[in-house]
């Protein structure tokens, strides 16, 4: 398909054409269903509101760790760019050696829906006529070469971005913010366009699954590459922003998040421990994992927190990606309860803001290595004015000086990060030295109101 002469409503008047049907109405109405179909062909079963399959399906290859539910996605399979082993899936995680649906371009809707209903695919037992009506009618009709569009090396959209910054300031900005950021159950739109431009072009084109994005196929296809164009200059997350949030998340992430935790103790948190802790506290990263981000090798080495369990410190440098999937994982189980942004700023924090506290607090004697007396008056000036002079003006919490002498791994990490849900300041900015001295400052306050 050349990009230039692209017409979006002449297939669907074609296809209307084909089916007997007549007038503007009926190509709109074969353009809805090529765009629903295009839903359906991302999450067929949160388009339809029903729940996934919970066995995997019989034709997905084995040796892939995804919950069973996407193996019922077509685009597991198939791909975003349509091409399957040929085409973005050839390599990576995704990879899976079937061939894509572009060789059905232009096929008869009725053979497709036969395809669909055969004993590989097995569609027949979960979708409606309807539904693979509309499926059949996106395979054929609804596919673009997205190579003719995408650099498939570089990933980069083939528009104009100066002329995309219309479209995407007057109707995406409204719902995704103008730097893109503004949905939280999402990534930052430019860094999810970057890495996977077929997938955002799908979803300009069609709309999210069951979501309320507008599907704006009937736009000149140009205007669309465009728009993704401009979207893939959108800034990231800030990073340090995304650190310090991050680490206030691993604190307490319900906390900080005001998103509800489950009842009971987590899942994966050691059975005879949880009687030490609120069972909700079993959700916090740092009741597993220590603030000290060591776990069992560090200061719940010991103690009513002692799990057994493994620190995060050799997380330091993994990617994001690497990072948010073991946070979705079966032992973790944080997918359905954090947001896209959350997860995102916790693995921020795990690769880029552990510290190794062993440098700045004895362990054997709790003390800080920071000189006191020097950093008195960074405290008087910078802390004093929520905690008082002697630390013991918030009335929630015990007094400062008992906390940063009883556990100072968790002060030095608040003095990093902040504290979750409250507006106290992170001063990772400082240099240690200074930090150091603070704490070891509070370490002299009183124990006692």
């Amino acid at each position: 398909m050349s990009i230039g002469s692209t017409r979006p409503r002449l297939v669907p008047l074609l296809l209307a054409i084909v089916l007997g049907l007549t007038g503007p109405a009926a190509a709109d109405e074969v353009l809805s269903s090529i765009a629903r179909g295009g839903r359906l062909y991302d999450g067929w079963f949160k388009e339809i509101g029903e729940a996934p399959p919970v066995a995997s399906h019989p034709s997905y290859p084995t040796g892939h760790e995804f919950r069973p539910e996407r193996f019922w996605r077509c685009v597991e399979c198939h791909g975003w760019d349509y091409k399957g082993k040929d085409g973005a899936f050839a390599e990576g995680d995704l990879r899976t050696g079937i061939k894509g649906i572009d060789g059905m371009k232009g096929a008869e809707p009725a053979k497709i829906v036969e395809i669909l209903r055969d004993a590989r695919h097995g569609y027949g037992d979960y979708l409606n006529d309807t539904d693979l009506s509309d499926l059949a009618n996106f395979v054929a009709l609804g596919q673009i070469d997205m190579s003719t569009v995408i650099d498939p090396a570089k990933r980069l959209a083939q528009g104009d971005k100066e002329a995309g910054t219309v479209l995407y300031q007057t109707i995406c900005a409204n719902c995704h913010g103008n730097d893109g950021q503004q949905l939280i159950d999402a990534p930052p739109l430019g860094d999810f366009a970057r890495e996977n431009p077929w997938h955002s072009l799908h979803s300009i084109m069609n709309g999210h699954p069951n979501g309320s994005m507008p599907p704006l196929r009937a736009l000149d296809m140009r205007k669309l590459v465009d728009a993704l164009a401009y979207i893939q200059t959108l800034t990231t997350r800030e990073p340090m922003s995304s650190v310090l949030r991050g680490g206030r998340l691993y604190d307490n992430w319900y906390k900080e998040s005001g998103r509800q935790v489950p009842a009971g103790p987590h899942p994966a948190y050691p059975v005879g421990k949880s009687s030490a802790v609120e069972p909700r506290s079993t959700w916090r990263c740092k009741e597993c994992h220590g603030y000290d981000y060591k776990g069992k090798d560090g200061t719940y080495a010991e103690g009513p927190h002692r799990t057994g369990i493994s620190g995060v410190m050799s997380w330091t440098g993994a990617t994001q990606k690497s990072i948010i999937a073991v946070l979705k994982d079966q032992t973790h189980r944080f997918g359905g309860l954090m947001p896209e942004r959350d997860l995102l700023d916790i693995a921020n924090f795990l690769s880029r803001g552990l510290i190794d506290m062993d440098l700045a607090i004895d362990r054997a004697t709790k003390r800080i290595n920071g000189d006191a007396h020097k950093y008195e008056a960074h405290f008087q000036t910078i802390c004093a004015t929520c905690h008082g002079k002697d630390g013991t003006m918030v009335r929630t919490m015990p007094p400062l000086g008992r906390v940063a002498s009883e556990d100072p791994w968790r002060s030095l990490h608040n003095l990093l990060n902040g504290h979750p849900g409250d507006p106290m300041p992170a001063l990772r900015a400082l240099d240690a030295e200074i930090l150091n001295g603070i704490l070891a400052f509070t370490q002299t306050l009183p124990t006692r109101r």
